[in-house]
């Protein structure tokens, strides 16, 4: 790229030979001038890819990252409008006849390599682009995939307290009946028998759900 900048330079010493030359010179530079364009918007969403997946962080940039994909798009539309143009500008350079004279033969083979060269840095601009587009909807994917992550760990660790403290709401419910014959509803060890069982039936489920790593986020 910085080699057909420097022949761009070297070129543009001398004034154009030709309107078709002319022409070449402007897109050239038209292509040119979105190198600056490219590297802010690259700059951009590698800040947006950042935060996207900072698990710490609560994203809320979605306008920015809207407005950046869709200058992307627009880039790459013209991009390939431009090189649509390049390319029938090639083959119309083609078809054109013959030149008796060397030095015309010798100019159309300057505009054909010129051509050729802007040609290809349109379609480095438009790989580029395409690559920035992947990136940044690659980055999206992930973002929700690690929300989606968090919260089934959320929910994972909610349904296994739930599910602790479900036998121990069905001890206290047993025993809050309202029935004179209850076992141990008059006797004074019944509140630590009570107790007793609802701190062993409630360590022992923890201890088989932390032994299924169901209350873990990393298995082995």
């Amino acid at each position: 790229m910085a080699g057909g900048g420097a022949a761009d330079g070297r070129g543009s010493a001398r004034l154009p030979t030709s309107p078709a030359d002319l022409m070449l010179r402007m897109v050239n530079h038209m292509v040119d001038s979105y190198l600056e364009l490219r590297r802010l918007l690259t700059r951009q969403l590698a800040d947006l890819q950042q935060q996207l997946l900072d698990p710490k962080s609560r994203f809320e940039d979605w306008q920015m990252l809207i407005e950046s994909r869709n200058a992307l798009h627009r880039l790459e539309d013209t991009c390939e409008d431009q090189r649509s143009a390049v390319q029938e500008w090639i083959d119309a350079l083609d078809e054109w006849p013959d030149e008796a004279a060397p030095q015309a033969r010798r100019e159309r083979e300057l505009l054909r390599v010129r051509s050729r060269d802007v040609l290809e840095h349109v379609e480095r601009v438009l790989s580029h682009v395409r690559r920035l587009e992947q990136n940044a909807g690659t980055a999206v994917q992930m973002h929700f995939s690690a929300l989606g992550q968090r919260t089934n760990a959320i929910m994972r660790t909610l349904t296994v307290l739930t599910a602790v403290f479900m036998p121990l709401n069905l001890i206290t419910g047993f025993f809050g009946m309202n029935f004179d014959s209850l076992p141990l509803i008059h006797s004074a060890a019944g509140v630590w028998v009570a107790i007793a069982s609802m701190v062993v039936v409630g360590a022992g489920l923890l201890a088989v759900f932390m032994r299924k790593r169901y209350l873990g986020t990393q298995g082995r």
